[in-house]
């Protein structure tokens, strides 16, 4: 066998050089080329930016207000319900925290089913259930095989409809939390977002958080009142993604949810955002730091605003990640800290700018300065276009990988509805990312970041940082519970 292999292969030899003798030099020259050695030192060229893949959706309204976002998918035999409603921790009121727990109380017991039961019941069809709240809405999902959708519907209409709010296990959750907020009172990192909440959003609406006082006074009364007021189709949207039929699906919801009434939509919370007009040093003084916490926070658009892609990509070179300039200053320039960064937090009402470091104690005024010196260079300078090309397909290459996982998708249909969005928003958001130019992003960077319009908040230790931080501005102190010290 070996010498007949042999011999085959010198037969289609001499064939090849037979017929390729006249080959042209441009062969030749493709051959010479393929034998060039792979420059390994070089990072090769990025290829075209992915086209966006967002799927096509139905939109239907229900006659009881709820909207229905219906996607489907046969990629995989599996089902996503996803149900949020637009009432979050703004409408805590008093008791900052009462969403929070509405949500973390949904599955410990149900109309007819313990929380035992309700967990052996999604253990037996391999499902998941998870709840949570943010400040502007609360959500709901359940996901599984789509043969069992019309189960994982009925888990997800007793979790949503008829949740029992067990005494007990509501003493066990007020407990849990309230040995986390003491621990909480030791991680820096939790101490200064409490303190530039605060100073940017004053002490209600998006600058509110939990304190042991709130989450003691919270009752089973305010849960199911809670619960009676914010859980209205009318204030609500589902989505549905993944091995569905539109039509079918959307009969099985209207027969789940046929008595589903809506109601009086909530009042909304009057927010008030403080003034902002010098800069001032907000210092948490703890004696026992060996480091300082850092953030440098202005407010900054909602998040319907139509320049928020946009502005994602001068966001990302200003701090995303290791290629980000925050990183590439403090830590591979001046050795001050092993991370920093900037990013855009969103929000529905208002949104916030925020820089992040955490520096030695010596080099802590150093640091700052050097963070305003790279908001300030960003809308001084434009962004040469290798850069921004980086960050746009680091973006974009990121954002099409989310769309493998349903509930990604059903997360970012559902953002439509709670923050206003256009329907193709997501259709057409690549092309937004890709289409900043150095003269847009300096544009951009130029309206929305606002240095002298933010504030520092910092956590660590006064006496050996204090004088320093003088030199910056004003310099206010605080407790680890937030209370001002002069």
């Amino acid at each position: 066998m070996k010498t007949l292999y042999t011999f085959s292969l010198l037969a289609v030899s001499l064939l090849l050089v037979a017929c390729g003798s006249d080959s042209s030099q441009e062969s030749d020259s493709a051959n010479a080329v393929s034998m060039v050695p792979l420059d390994r030192s070089k990072r090769p060229d990025p290829g075209p930016a992915p086209a966006s893949s967002f799927p096509e959706y139905e939109t239907i309204k229900t006659k009881e207000g709820l909207t229905l976002y219906i996607i489907e998918s046969d990629r995989q035999p599996t089902v996503t319900y996803r149900l949020l409603f637009r009432s979050g921790g703004l409408f805590d009121g008093e008791k900052t925290g009462l969403a929070d727990f509405v949500a973390s109380m949904l599955d410990k017991g149900v109309e007819g089913k313990t929380a035992f039961e309700l967990a052996s019941e999604i253990d037996f069809i391999g499902a998941s259930l998870s709840s949570g709240s943010v400040t502007d809405s609360l959500s709901v999902s359940v996901s599984g095989l789509s043969k069992y959708k019309e189960q994982l519907l009925d888990i997800l209409v007793s979790v949503v409809r008829t949740p029992t709010f067990p005494e007990e296990e509501l003493e066990k959750l007020k407990q849990r939390t309230i040995s986390n907020l003491i621990s909480e009172r030791t991680e820096p990192d939790a101490l200064v977002d409490k303190l530039r909440r605060k100073l940017v959003y004053g002490d209600n609406g998006y600058g509110a958080f939990m304190t042991e006082e709130s989450v003691a006074s919270i009752t089973r009364d305010d849960l199911v009142a809670f619960h009676r007021e914010h859980f209205i189709p009318n204030n609500g949207s589902l989505a549905i993604v993944g091995d569905v039929d539109g039509s079918a699906d959307r009969s099985l919801v209207e027969e789940r949810l046929g008595d589903w009434k809506s109601g009086q939509l909530p009042a909304q919370p009057k927010i008030t955002i403080p003034t902002i007009d010098k800069r001032a040093v907000h210092l948490m003084d703890r004696a026992d730091s060996v480091q300082s916490t850092l953030r440098i926070v202005q407010t900054s658009v909602p998040r319907s605003n139509p320049d928020t892609p946009e502005l994602k990509v001068v966001m990302s070179v200003l701090g995303g990640g290791f290629s980000g300039r925050m990183f590439q200053n403090l830590r591979e320039d001046k050795g001050y800290t092993y991370g920093a960064g900037s990013y855009a937090a969103s929000a529905a009402k208002v949104g916030a700018i925020i820089s992040y470091s955490d520096v030695r104690n010596e080099v802590t005024a150093d640091a700052i300065g050097e963070i305003f010196h790279e908001l300030d260079r960003i809308r001084d300078e434009p962004i040469p276009e290798a850069e921004l090309e980086m960050h746009k397909k680091y973006l974009a290459g990121n954002y099409m990988l989310s769309l493998e996982r349903p509930t990604t998708i059903a997360q970012k249909v559902l953002e439509i509805d709670i923050y206003g969005l256009a329907p193709d928003y997501y259709q057409t958001y690549v092309a937004q990312l890709m289409s900043v130019t150095p003269e847009l992003a300096k544009e951009l960077a130029n309206k929305y970041i606002l240095p002298q319009e933010s504030v520092i908040a910092v956590v660590g230790k006064r006496e050996e940082i204090g004088d320093s931080l003088e030199q910056l501005g004003e310099v206010t102190i605080y407790n680890d519970k937030l209370e001002r010290q002069n």
